[in-house]
């Protein structure tokens, strides 16, 4: 049975079947190969991404939102590099940033849920991914940066729970994420890496699951 994933994946492909592989691969410092096919590395597993399509490497199967991410990636004119100055998502759009509390959103829940209890855990998953740990400028918190595409870095925030809070787990985007990837495409790419990390730590490996 077709997804509706499927479908906006399906839809995409007249647009990457038009699209200068050799400029988007020049303009975002990716490789290329002799056949003009790019190759890619997303969440630690490798793509080839040509006119007619996104595959996996390593041949095994992959959720289709990750696909329709790596071609709207390409698509994309955006140009420049990331300023290493990091805001959750919601707060990267004026339609929903008005009253927020600066608490981590919905898209984070799945987090607080598998690594809440336990932040080794989420270290050794944000590593396993290609992730690092950074010194966090707040108190009792720790942090990490992950680049999940090519000049769009990801910070994860993780904050002990006090007396007056419970464990929080925050995704930001670099501020310049929006010259990249329009709002909603940022907004799938959060739930595929968010996706990759509750799997990798499900399965204890990054490709052993769709």
């Amino acid at each position: 049975m077709t997804s509706s994933y499927d479908v906006i994946y399906e839809a995409l492909l007249p647009k990457l079947a038009k699209c200068d592989l050799a400029e988007s691969a020049a303009r975002f410092g990716l490789n290329i190969n002799p056949n003009g096919d790019i190759i890619i590395n997303f969440l630690k597993r490798g793509y080839r991404i040509t006119n007619a399509g996104v595959m996996p490497l390593d041949g095994k199967p992959v959720n289709t939102n990750n696909r329709s991410i790596l071609i709207h990636y390409v698509l994309s004119q955006g140009t420049g590099d990331p300023v290493y100055s990091f805001k959750p998502l919601f707060r990267m759009t004026t339609v929903f940033s008005s009253g927020d509390t600066g608490k981590a959103s919905m898209m984070d829940a799945p987090l607080i849920k598998a690594f809440g209890d336990d932040v080794n855990k989420l270290d050794g998953t944000i590593i396993k991914l290609g992730g690092k740990s950074e010194l966090s400028k707040e108190p009792y918190s720790q942090c990490w940066l992950l680049e999940v595409l090519p000049k769009i870095p990801v910070k994860i925030i993780y904050r002990e729970a006090d007396e007056d809070f419970p464990v929080e787990i925050q995704t930001q985007f670099d501020v310049t994420a929006l010259e990249f990837l329009e709002f909603e495409c940022l907004a799938f790419l959060c739930s595929c890496l968010v996706r990759a990390l509750t799997k990798t730590a499900e399965y204890g490996t990054v490709d052993g699951w769709e």
